[in-house]
């Protein structure tokens, strides 16, 4: 999923711990592993992956861990949601439907 403005908080949250679980996968760590550097237990790695609510704080820990913690800075850009949303209007607006107009024939 790429695009999460239409998603429900619980949609994006599921999606986020798809995403944490595929980094971890990459770094070839366990989520026993994980959460010993981490300093969480296994229970709140699961919890976490499987798309159930946390803290921030250990979303930072574990983003800090896989070396992944620019994309959480981006969250926090200032001034890039109304440049984000601009994009998003233009876009809408290129994808309407448009129909020819209809040409009168003079005589």
């Amino acid at each position: 999923m790429d695009n999460w403005l239409f998603l429900t908080e619980q949609e994006i949250l599921k999606e986020i711990g798809k995403r944490l679980k595929k980094i971890r996968l990459q770094h070839n760590l366990t989520q026993k592993e994980l959460s010993e550097e981490v300093g969480l237990s296994v229970s709140t790695i699961s919890l976490i992956e499987q798309g159930k609510s946390t803290t921030v704080e250990s979303l930072i820990r574990i983003l800090m861990r896989l070396n992944r913690i620019k994309d959480f800075e981006s969250v926090f850009r200032i001034g890039e949601n109304l440049e984000l949303k601009l994009k998003f209007e233009k876009a809408k607006l290129k994808s309407e439907r448009k129909r020819a107009s209809k040409k009168i024939k003079s005589s």
